[in-house]
């Protein structure tokens, strides 16, 4: 009975199996066996055009606040520093005495020259004297042409000791005034080099000093951006030491020959008068240069995929709904648009936003 049982149980498995394939065998036979994939979704993306256009690149140049009219102050004879009239940071008056040296030895110098021109030029005197009587006594016979000669060589040489001697007492004053140091200018120290009781030596460096008629911004620029770059050109000056603040400027002159050392030209540019208030001499910063617009075949630069410093670069450009990636040769670029030299013609689209989903031959839709 219990074999029974379980034979009809298995029989009734088996049946609802045939039931169940049958009934799928049938369904993939109505669709053909297999299921198609769903075609992909085209990409949504952003485009623009290439366009004829023109490009206003900024140019961004590294520089440093200078004076207009800036010295370093040397010594020019030999001393004991025995006062300083100014140290760095003061602000100086034309003709101040800013530094004095010792001056015992350079006083006697010149005392004793003095005394030496007043003998060389009693010398001079006798000289002269003796010459006008030898000539006339020539004049008349009643002297020889030896003795003329004579008293003519007498006068020539103490007229040249008393011309030596005269030149060395100027020299001596001269060394004497140099044991007091002025200011060139009206203006500041921007660095002290010295301490009083110092010695010092023709050379030595005393002060740099700045005047306060204007300050200037000392930059560089590469061969490269020399066409870019033009006199009475305007920018503004930026520095960390005045966050967020602007400073006018002004291209004053180009160099015309290239610094041997780095290859780049030197460029100074001329600030407001009120910047004075507020930027110091030897501050670091930037250059911002708007330069003239340069036309062209342009595309915005958020179509750039990628870029190297020669200007290669890669975008993806959409033709019947599709995209594909094409390498371009690019140029000068400003904010918010690039210059295309190669590889793009006016008319042809470029992906600006969603380039990071797309592959290559993607369908795309476009939209704002």
């Amino acid at each position: 009975m219990i074999k029974k049982k379980i034979f009809f149980f298995t029989a009734g498995l088996l049946a609802v199996f045939l039931l169940a394939y049958t009934a799928c065998s049938a369904g993939a036979g109505k669709n053909g066996g297999k299921k198609e994939p769903p075609a992909p979704k085209p990409i949504p993306v952003k485009t623009a055009l290439a366009v004829q256009g023109t490009v206003t690149p900024s140019l961004i140049l590294s520089g440093s606040v200078a004076g207009d009219k800036e010295v370093v102050l040397t010594a020019k004879t030999q001393g004991v520093v025995t006062r300083l009239g100014a140290r760095t940071g003061h602000q100086i008056t034309g003709g101040q005495v800013l530094a004095m040296l010792e001056s015992n030895n350079q006083q006697l110098t010149l005392e004793k020259s003095r005394e030496q021109v007043a003998a060389a030029g009693l010398t001079l005197e006798k000289a002269k004297t003796d010459f006008a009587r030898i000539s006339e006594l020539y004049r008349q016979g009643a002297a020889s042409k030896a003795d003329y000669e004579n008293a003519e060589h007498m006068l020539k040489s103490a007229q040249a000791a008393y011309n030596v001697a005269l030149s060395d007492s100027q020299l001596a004053g001269q060394q004497l005034r140099d044991t007091t140091v002025t200011a060139p200018f009206a203006g500041s120290v921007v660095e002290c080099f010295v301490e009083e009781g110092e010695m010092v030596f023709p050379g030595t460096k005393l002060m740099t000093v700045v005047s306060d008629s204007g300050l200037k911004i000392k930059a560089n620029i590469t061969a490269n951006q020399l066409k870019l770059v033009s006199g009475g050109q305007k920018g503004v000056f930026t520095t960390g030491v005045h966050p967020g603040k602007e400073f006018a400027c002004t291209v004053k002159s180009i160099s015309t020959k290239a610094n041997p050392s780095n290859l780049t030209y030197a460029v100074e540019l001329t600030l407001s008068e009120d910047a004075g208030s507020t930027l110091k001499s030897g501050m670091l910063g930037h250059v911002k240069l708007e330069t003239a617009g340069i036309p062209g075949t342009v595309i915005p630069r958020e179509a750039m995929l990628t870029r190297d410093e020669s200007g290669e670069a890669e975008v993806f450009a959409v033709r019947d709904g599709k995209a594909f990636k094409k390498k371009i040769k690019t140029g000068l670029s400003d904010d918010k648009n690039i210059a295309v030299l190669e590889g793009l013609e006016p008319g042809d689209k470029v992906v600006t936003f969603g380039q990071s989903l797309l592959k290559e031959g993607a369908s795309v839709t476009e939209g704002e």
